[in-house]
């Protein structure tokens, strides 16, 4: 489902007048788009921050690959933004899963005695940047599954990635509180639906992600 459908959506659910099935680009540059209309475009993309934040859906992870250069520590992380999590980095030349190491021990290892270059065994997270320790020796093919959250929705006819249900319940629920209950239907009623619906869709998520989600006593 695209941008203007998803307000459009929630416009309807509110008895408001809907943007034109003929409005293409950008929101905020319309002079056909109402205020608004405006506003619930914001509160779609408000909620579908949060919908991205509240699990690591499938429909946004990726695989990428990241050549080493002998010598070098950072890394920008392909196709990331600020956003991005990292889930697992493994050094597919030699067959290895690196793990993760805290700021501290990293700072250890690479300032206090001599600097090591080798295979990487370790790896810390600086925004969209990974670095490496030992400090690659050679040209490594590292890849790295993330999850990438989609960048603000502005256009028309973007398509939504994650499912549009919970969107569209948390932006409606959201507009309620921002001009009171609607129709005898209370922004908290509302709010619960958005809940539950997000609780469902990411309980039928996790069956693509096996074991992501079950936890073993120590």
């Amino acid at each position: 489902m695209d941008y203007r459908d998803i307000i459009n959506k929630v416009l309807r659910r509110l008895r408001e007048d809907t943007i034109a099935n003929d409005w293409i680009g950008n929101l905020n540059d319309s002079a056909d788009v109402d205020e608004y209309q405006k506003l619930i475009g914001d509160l779609v993309n408000e909620t579908k921050q949060t919908v991205e934040d509240a699990w690591g859906w499938s429909f946004l992870r990726s695989l990428e690959t990241l050549p080493t250069v002998a010598g070098t520590v950072d890394y920008t992380i392909p196709n990331a933004n600020n956003r991005t999590t990292v889930l697992q980095v493994i050094d597919d030349t030699n067959n290895l899963e690196i793990t993760q190491m805290s700021d501290s021990a990293f700072y250890d290892y690479s300032f206090i005695g001599s600097t090591q270059n080798g295979n990487p065994s370790h790896y810390r997270l600086n925004g969209t940047t990974i670095s490496f320790h030992p400090t690659p020796s050679n040209v490594f093919s590292i890849k790295l599954h993330v999850v990438t959250p989609q960048s603000d929705l502005t256009e028309a006819t973007t398509e939504l990635t994650v499912p549009e249900s919970p969107v569209v319940l948390g932006a409606y629920a959201l507009a309620l509180a921002e001009r009171g209950e609607d129709g005898g239907t209370g922004s908290s009623l509302a709010g619960s639906r958005f809940d539950s619906v997000l609780a469902d869709f990411i309980a039928k998520d996790t069956a693509r992600t096996l074991n992501e989600t079950v936890w073993y006593a120590s």
